[in-house]
Parts: structure tokens; sequence; C-alpha cells
């Protein structure tokens, strides 16, 4: 993730996951474990190695959304975000009102509720990173991240 600035749209963590996707599905293919590697490093990119710092899943990390643009979230009453949410990510285009620290486009992200356009709450992203993650859990004893424990 990242490799060209075009990565950066609305949505951009969807791009992440996707691109996540069809790196684990290489591997599935070839057994090439180069593909799977990369597709660990956008899920790292998701979870906060990245030009924010943000881990962009609410509820996880030292540095992660608190304000998304996620009306379950802001009427529920309780001070944190639902927990287990992926936030849109950088988008350089800004099309709503917040203010953004900057328009480079992999930091052009900001944690308010007023950010619908880097820090809105979709299903459509949230669906890739679901399949990243667990496709990675589900491979990781056969690429080697873990050892089976023998009892």
């Amino acid at each position: 993730m990242g490799g060209n600035a075009h990565d950066f749209v609305w949505g951009s963590n969807a791009v992440a996951g996707n691109q996540g996707i069809a790196l684990v599905q290489a591997y599935r293919l070839t057994k090439n474990k180069k593909y799977l590697d990369s597709a660990l490093a956008n899920l790292d990119y998701l979870l906060g190695r990245n030009a924010t710092g943000y881990s962009f899943l609410t509820g996880f990390g030292d540095k992660t959304p608190m304000f998304p643009h996620h009306r379950l979230s802001v009427s529920d009453g309780v001070k944190e975000p639902v927990p287990g949410l992926l936030v849109g990510g950088p988008n350089p285009g800004q099309q709503d009102d917040c203010t953004y620290p900057t328009k480079i486009a992999d930091e052009s992200y900001v944690d308010e509720e007023c950010s619908y356009a880097s820090n809105e709450i979709a299903i459509n992203w949230n669906a890739p990173f679901l399949y990243l993650a667990s496709a990675l859990e589900a491979l990781k004893y056969e690429a080697g991240y873990v050892q089976k424990k023998n009892n």
C-alpha cells in the first residue's frame, strides 16, 4: 500500500485491504511467500505502520480513531467509538469541510466526526479488512509466521 499516490482516494483503506486480498490469492496460486509477506505489510499498514501513525481500526492500538464519521459511535452515549471498525483512511481529495493537517497523499487524514472523506465507517472497506486479517490468520502456520506447538 502506498507505492503510488493514486492509492489514496476516498476509502483508501479499502484499497489496502483489496490489494492484500489479491496478494493472498497470488500466494495461494504460486506458494511464493513474497506475496503473503506483502499482504501482511498491507495489514500492518492498516494497523498503524503508516505515515499517520494511526491504527485505522477503532479500539486497536495506541493511536486509534476516536471520532469516526459513524452515527452509532456518535449517538450511543459512550466516549469511545464502537470497537473493531475500519475508517476510510487518507484522502487528499478532502471532499468534506474538515480541516486537514496536509494535502500530502498518505498523510491526508483527520480524526474528526466531520471527516466523512477520511474517517467514515463503511462496510465496503471493512469487508476486505476482515478477509485479509482472517486469511493471514488461516495461513500463518503454512507460511511459517508461527510454529505449531507440539503437545
